[in-house]
């Protein structure tokens, strides 16, 4: 990511509108780069991998806590978390359904989603699926425009950012 350029990390900040006094879920969190840059603008984060070797890397402090575990069967409370982020991960997920089930349950009433995600159809987004499939397989990426027809079933969109090759999409829990 970084090698790339790919990390948004001041605009997936900004798009959030963080009060403070949020809990974070960052499926995929990875090494917990992103959660180490919000944790001064929320109350805890958790950075939830299936992979522990990417979890040994987190830097753990109060407000930041790794979790082993997989997007699509959390373990998280129901109703119990303020946000959810799902950057550069949306399309390493092949059902997408479920993962919008599980999100939605663990979110709160209003609770935000925020995907930022690769525009499949751009030039430079061939290139990273090129490279990703070479390192990971099978993707399930989706143009935008199909990520915001499926949100729609549970969220109500509250922000679309397009730049182009990436996007970023902000919606808030409905039920």
């Amino acid at each position: 990511m970084r090698f790339f350029s790919l990390y948004k990390f001041e605009e997936i900040k900004k798009a959030l509108n963080l009060n403070g006094s949020e809990v974070i879920v960052d499926m995929g969190g990875g090494t917990g780069e992103l959660g180490e840059y919000l944790m001064d603008s929320c109350s805890l984060i958790y950075i939830l991998d299936e992979s522990d070797k990417m979890l040994s890397k987190v830097k753990v402090n109060e407000k930041i806590i790794p979790v082993q575990g997989e997007a699509l069967s959390t373990g998280f409370e129901s109703k119990s978390i303020d946000v959810v982020i799902l950057s550069d991960v949306f399309h390493h997920i092949s059902n997408q359904g479920k993962l919008l089930e599980e999100i939605e349950r663990i979110l709160k009433r209003d609770g935000k989603l925020l995907i930022m995600d690769f525009e499949k159809k751009h030039f430079r987004t061939k290139l990273l699926i090129l490279f990703e499939y070479l390192l990971f397989g099978k993707l399930y990426f989706k143009t935008k425009d199909e990520i915001i027809d499926i949100l729609t079933e549970s969220f109500k969109i509250d922000k679309i950012i397009d730049k182009g090759y990436y996007f970023i999409i902000v919606g808030l829990n409905r039920c």
